[in-house]
């Protein structure tokens, strides 16, 4: 039985190309290049068992591309039922300056969906989340589904007892939101879309977390890249500055936080010893190349380094109020 299931409806292969510098609108040579099996949930179940965890992937995938993955996921021995499609899963690009110390993204929307992949996903999702303790709902939508089909999804698995970590954007995070997710990981320009306002001080930012607890929410993973996360929840505001290390790949650091956070609430460890894991496992894969995740015992060598500092969200709200 698998306890975590994690949902990837917009998977990629994640091609890395490094050179130099990029020269736009002339030849440019690659050095090193790099293809990982891309999509965030995809990511989040690499990471888990990487970790000794089971988790259960499910999801679209279609073609070459999308069978190249599914290869990928037996080869590490992550159980899978994505639906197949036709049409061939989107590949997203990287490309990586090493001179200028820069990374641009170039991603493709995905192929659309049509009723009957929907109806047939949906399927595989209430049987997988039968027996299911956590689901993880990770990613965009692709096209053809509806922009609250994770609201759909929140919906089908509270009614099962399921908890939902949602890592989103856009309208898929506020519609998602609206239906009482367990926990959301956003990073702060993700946010920031959705409250339609910048949060440029902490003040700011407990008040939008607030309204996500008010909303049902119990858990808000607010991640800040370098300068580590805040974590909202019972009252309090908890800040995790991150250990110093070698960036090298930021693209699955907060894939590995919503790993962690999962793997430490199952495995119901104290609060402080979850928010240390979770910083600790994102500033550990952004250490890696490409999307790689980093070991347990990797990731537990940098904990002690993770800094925490806790306020209360009432008397801070309280005196902006004043």
């Amino acid at each position: 039985m698998c306890k975590i299931v994690t949902v990837t409806l917009n998977p990629a292969v994640d091609k890395t190309i490094h050179l130099p510098r990029l020269r736009p609108g002339d030849l440019n040579r690659a050095g090193r290049v790099r293809r990982d099996p891309g999509g965030k949930g995809i990511n989040v179940a690499r990471a888990l068992k990487q970790w000794g965890e089971n988790p259960l992937a499910i999801g679209w995938a279609g073609g070459y591309p999308g069978r190249w993955i599914l290869e990928r996921l037996e080869e590490w021995g992550i159980e899978h039922r994505f639906v197949e499609l036709e049409a061939e899963t989107r590949t997203n690009l990287k490309i990586v300056e090493e001179e200028a110390d820069r990374v641009t993204d170039i991603n493709e929307p995905g192929n659309p969906i049509d009723e009957e992949a929907i109806k047939r996903f949906l399927k595989v999702y209430d049987a997988a989340i039968e027996r299911a303790e956590i689901a993880v709902l990770s990613g965009s939508l692709p096209p053809g589904v509806p922009s609250d089909f994770y609201g759909t999804l929140i919906d089908r698995a509270k009614r099962r007892a399921v908890k939902v970590y949602l890592d989103a954007d856009g309208a898929a995070l506020s519609e998602g939101i609206r239906r009482g997710p367990y926990a959301v990981k956003p990073n702060l320009a993700e946010l920031e879309r959705h409250v339609g306002r910048p949060l440029n001080d902490e003040d700011d930012r407990f008040m939008a977390a607030k309204g996500l607890l008010d909303r049902g929410v119990r858990l808000v993973a607010l991640s800040m890249g370098g300068e580590g996360a805040w974590f909202f929840t019972d009252g309090k505001a908890i800040r995790a500055q991150a250990p110093r290390v070698s960036v090298s790949s930021t693209v699955g650091a907060g894939d590995a936080m919503v790993a962690a956070l999962v793997m430490g609430q199952l495995r119901k460890w104290p609060l402080d010893e979850v928010i240390r894991f979770v910083v600790a496992a994102a500033s550990a894969a952004a250490s890696k190349e490409g999307t790689q995740f980093a070991t347990l015992e990797e990731t537990r060598s940098l904990m002690d380094q993770v800094k925490l500092s806790c306020r209360s969200m009432i008397s801070c709200l309280g005196e902006r109020g004043q």
